[in-house]
């Protein structure tokens, strides 16, 4: 019996719009190429409307895409209005000021897929800059982990800035192992509660995860990456055991310096 695998991708610097050229490493498309090719995508498959592209998905009115993308795919919310979007993308709609007026329809965020490039710089943990000054580094507490690869170790707060600070090496640490497992996706990652662990695990493979996200990797037991015979699911497990020494190393700084950046304060 002839088997058929799921193809599984991986950047190889190449342009994956076919063009030839050579894209950055990490990266899958030469800058602008994704939009050109998601158009083309769509003219190839028949010119469907976004609404027939929508329901061909799964969403609707009663299935919400943008909360989907809130839950699985790190978007985030405007606390001022109807807006959502990446944490870069939302940085910048409030920055310009565009939280409307009450009874004023928001922006429509950017198709998923086609927004620009998140950058390095982006609010940390995927909190947004305001009008408000930013709370100081440091001012949320570290919280001790309750369960997981975590279990026992003290973490920065979910919107402590330190996530954003991950380094590059720990964040590739992570990236091999979160794509094969969900390449494809099997097992209970697959069901419909594991949607927010799901969405972590991707975001672990664009290493870009928000606070909140890194929480909840570090945090899930080992069973809910999947079995105990699933390989895949322990390599993942060990990564993020090893994560987590790095991480709570840093909270411990922290929360070591907290008593005299108080008493300084005081």
């Amino acid at each position: 019996m002839t088997q058929t695998r799921k193809r599984r991708l991986l950047p190889t610097g190449d342009c994956f719009c076919g063009c030839g050229g050579e894209a950055e490493v990490g990266r899958w498309f030469i800058q602008g190429h994704d939009i050109t090719a998601a158009g083309a995508l769509r003219a190839v498959e028949g010119g469907l409307s976004l609404p027939q592209r929508l329901a061909k998905a799964g969403f609707g009115p009663e299935h919400s895409v943008v909360q989907a993308a809130v839950e699985e795919a790190g978007w985030v919310r405007c606390p001022g209005c109807a807006y959502a979007g990446t944490p870069a993308n939302l940085a910048a709609h409030t920055r310009a000021g565009d939280t409307p007026a009450a009874g004023q329809q928001a922006p429509a965020p950017p198709e998923p897929g086609n927004e620009p490039a998140e950058e390095e710089s982006a609010a940390p943990g995927g909190r947004v800059r305001s009008g408000k000054p930013a709370p100081a580094a440091g001012s949320a507490a570290p919280v001790r982990a309750p369960s997981g690869a975590a279990r026992g170790r003290l973490l920065p707060a979910a919107d402590d800035p330190v996530w954003q600070k991950v380094p590059l090496d720990v964040r590739q640490q992570l990236r091999g192992p979160a794509y094969r497992l969900v390449s494809p996706v099997q097992g209970t990652l697959k069901t419909p509660e594991s949607r927010r662990l799901l969405g972590a695990v991707r975001a672990a493979v664009r290493m870009r995860m928000t606070g909140a996200q890194w929480h909840l990797l570090l945090t899930a037991s080992r069973e809910e990456f999947g079995s105990a015979r699933s390989e895949r699911a322990g390599v993942l497990y060990g990564a993020l055991e090893q994560v987590a020494v790095h991480v709570a190393a840093a909270a411990d700084h922290e929360d070591a310096a907290r008593p005299e950046e108080d008493a300084a304060a005081g």
